[in-house]
């Protein structure tokens, strides 16, 4: 039932979207994702374990956006944990615009995401949060763009495990982008993000910390995929844990993405 609901909340908001919105500027884009480990904030959410990630994301051509994202486990866990517990459907509606202020520009995406762990007990899992994410592509150049976001979480419901999960949770860092002049056709993004965690957990971990959690190095490229005109990224990222509450592990992990809008 409380899907259901959910569900009809966003149909309604997507609905509302789309009456404002122009037809031929309304775009799908269809994501199939597959990483070698599911490391979701900090978190190593299938213990080591890889995961598809698929997602559909309708962009109404006015600012607001429905995305749907989902994660399954790409093998299973042990006799004493599942990874199944982790799989889980994200449901997000946001707005993406930017503000020029005093010559300074600011690109900008607020929303709202609820986290459905279809197979576990709503109350002891399902998340939602509303978030703020900042970039400012201008304010040095050369490729360098300075980001912020800021996401704050609460359970679904009051009486049960999830309800010690919420807080916020602070990311900022940079991504840096390049091209080679020897492979013109393979733009490079290397970024680097610091997160603070203020006590926000997830429905596989314990209490949590209020501390600087990790760091994250990442790079990635994209390239054109001749055969069906989407496109393919692959990346690679490095986690140096520095919370125990949050990840006991540095971790190294590798993703694929294929995808294509219309």
């Amino acid at each position: 039932m409380k899907n259901l609901v959910l569900m009809a909340i966003l149909a309604v908001l997507a609905v509302a979207g789309l009456a404002r919105a122009e037809a031929d500027k309304i775009t799908t884009t269809l994501d199939l994702s597959f990483v070698s480990k599911y490391i979701w904030r900090g978190f190593d959410l299938m213990d080591d374990k890889a995961s598809w990630q698929p997602s559909v994301n309708f962009d109404f051509g006015n600012g607001w956006n429905v995305n749907v994202f989902s994660a399954w486990p790409g093998a299973s866990g042990s006799s004493e944990w599942s990874t199944v517990n982790a799989t889980n459907f994200q449901y997000a509606l946001l707005y993406k615009n930017s503000v020029d202020n005093g010559g300074v520009k600011t690109d900008y995406t607020v929303g709202y995401r609820f986290f459905d762990y279809i197979d576990m007990a709503s109350n002891d899992a399902d998340l939602q949060e509303v978030f703020v994410e900042l970039a400012w592509p201008e304010v040095i150049g050369n490729g360098v763009v300075p980001h912020y976001a800021y996401y704050h979480m609460w359970c679904s419901e009051g009486n049960g495990l999830a309800r010690k999960f919420g807080g916020p949770i602070h990311v900022m860092g940079f991504d840096y982008n390049w091209t080679s002049e020897c492979m013109p056709e393979l733009p490079m993004k290397f970024s680097w993000d610091i997160v603070y965690n203020d006590g926000t957990g997830s429905s596989t971990t314990a209490a949590v910390d209020h501390d600087w959690s990790h760091m994250t190095y990442g790079l990635s490229t994209a390239m054109s995929c001749p055969w069906t005109g989407g496109t393919v990224t692959p990346g690679v990222w490095f986690q140096k844990s520095m919370d125990d509450s949050v990840n006991n592990e540095d971790e190294l992990y590798a993703g694929l993405s294929y995808s294509i809008s219309f």
